[in-house]
């Protein structure tokens, strides 16, 4: 026994009997836990236990004195190919390690995957002289020369054109934006705008809304662009509009950002801005959500001004025609609301000093929540959806009016309304204030009933739509315009 043990294959005979099923099935385990896991390291060891670890043990065999031939050839042979295993099990355990596991935004995930395949290139036929080096004595120096003459020589020829993808890569290894990003250029870049829908090593693709513009990332690290997303603030769409001379800069400066507030996609974390430029010119900013919704935003916003402007009596563009609202006009109204108001002829005549013809366009909000209406709105032409906001559910439509119906009947009680109207189509109205139907109530009691009864009849539709989403009416029937 003592001269089995004293022999030099013994315990290299052991540990590779013993050794080498453990450290299989060791790593038989580990592969199956990664595979559970999803983890992109199982491949890895999977080629360790399947590849390395028996070619290892064969070295541990061979290698012994007296195994193979005096210049172990075999032995180099399987050398050989445990090194390469080697150098295979490295370069892609590195790659998992630095950047599949890399964290959203660290330096590691803005590395552009060219620089990471060049350098694992490098890598490979770096570690490949060196093993053919070390284990056949091979003379790599004149491969090595080589390499780094040919590299100078195609440096020098292609220089420009290196020059540009280089730059162009370091500005992506930066990473000033990402997938999903809004970026303006300036004009020493050519202007565009546009949302990035690929990036590359060679160019940025942006989604412009009439098409995909192609700009080499080359031109965008040698020029300046903004990048819209990345701005701590929300972003400011921004308009110049002008108005007559004769208009009060402070009305209208109260207007532009009555307007830009009520855009559906301005941000609620900032408020609209108004500023008065020279002369009669006004400059707008209005807070978005998303940069993307910059051009419908102006857009809506520009719509909604001609109206409102219309309605305040302000003269946007410093036009002061208006042939819709006319006095023949305003007395047809007030003859067609005469029946719901009880009136005559001669009285419906009479309410013509104080009542007034508005316009609103499709979106415009009519009446408020959190408000108390000044007048009372009698719909002529057009419809108009009216809601209660909630937080769960946003907006809960209650019903839709149309020809003759009023809006704001809690004007008479001077009562905070809850709800919320909104054109749904250009809606053309009457408005009469308070004061008048004060005293319209006065002389025709009824009227006031027949406000009552329209109210009810609203609280109990709006009961009915929160209740079919899980909400109740939150106040009380007198407060539902």
């Amino acid at each position: 026994m003592a001269d089995i043990v004293s022999q030099a294959w013994f315990w290299p005979a052991v540990f590779v009997s013993v050794g080498l099923p453990l450290l299989l099935i060791g790593l038989t385990e580990m592969y199956n836990a990664l595979v559970r896991g999803g983890s992109r390291a199982a491949p890895i060891v999977l080629m360790v236990r399947n590849y390395l670890v028996p070619v290892a043990a064969i070295m541990v065999l061979i290698s012994q004195p007296g195994a193979w031939d005096e210049e172990q050839s075999w032995f180099k042979v399987f050398a050989t190919i445990f090194g390469l295993l080697v150098i295979l099990v490295v370069i892609n355990a590195v790659d998992h390690l630095v950047f599949h596991r890399a964290e959203k935004g660290s330096w590691r995930d803005r590395f552009p995957t060219i620089f990471s395949d060049l350098i694992r290139f490098v890598f490979i036929i770096v570690g490949i002289a060196l093993l053919f080096w070390w284990v056949w004595g091979a003379d790599v120096a004149g491969v090595f020369a080589a390499l780094g003459v040919t590299s100078i020589i195609v440096g020098l020829a292609l220089q420009n054109a290196v020059g540009s993808i280089i730059s162009g890569l370091l500005l992506i290894f930066e990473s000033p934006f990402e997938m999903g990003d809004w970026i303006e250029t300036n004009e020493d870049t050519g202007y565009a705008y546009g949302q990035i829908v690929e990036v590359n090593w060679r160019a940025v693709h942006l989604d412009t809304g009439n098409g995909i513009l192609v700009i080499p990332t080359a031109l965008l690290a040698d020029g300046s662009f903004t990048n819209l997303s990345r701005s701590p603030e929300p972003y400011l769409a921004k308009r110049e509009v002008e108005f007559g001379t004769d208009d009060p800069p402070g009305r209208v400066r109260e207007l532009l950002v009555r307007v830009a507030r009520d855009i559906p996609v301005s941000s609620p974390d900032r408020e609209p801005t108004a500023a008065t430029l020279e002369g009669s010119k006004y400059s707008v900013g209005i807070p978005l959500q998303n940069p993307g919704d910059r051009s419908g935003a102006l857009d809506a916003f520009s719509t909604r001004l001609w109206y409102a402007a219309r309605r305040a009596g302000l003269h946007l563009d410093g036009d002061d025609t208006d042939e819709w609202r006319t006095a023949d006009r305003l007395q047809k109204a007030l003859h067609q609301i005469a029946p719901i108001l009880g009136l005559r002829g001669g009285e419906a005549d009479a309410l013509a000093s104080s009542a007034r013809l508005e316009r609103y366009c499709q979106g415009e909000v009519i009446l408020r929540p959190g408000t108390v209406p000044d007048a009372t709105r009698f719909i002529l032409d057009g419809r108009v959806v009216l809601g209660i906001p909630t937080e769960d559910q946003g907006f809960v439509q209650v019903t839709t009016l149309g020809r003759d119906d009023a809006i704001g009947i809690t004007a008479l009680t001077r009562t905070t309304t809850i709800s919320r109207a909104v054109a749904l189509s250009e809606v053309d109205v009457v408005s009469l204030p308070v004061a008048m139907l004060d005293e319209i109530v006065r002389g025709h009691p009824l009227l006031a009933r027949e406000i009552v009864r329209e109210s009810e009849n609203r609280v109990r539709l709006a009961r009915a739509a929160l209740a079919a989403v899980g909400e109740v009416l939150p106040y009380g029937r007198s407060m539902l315009g």
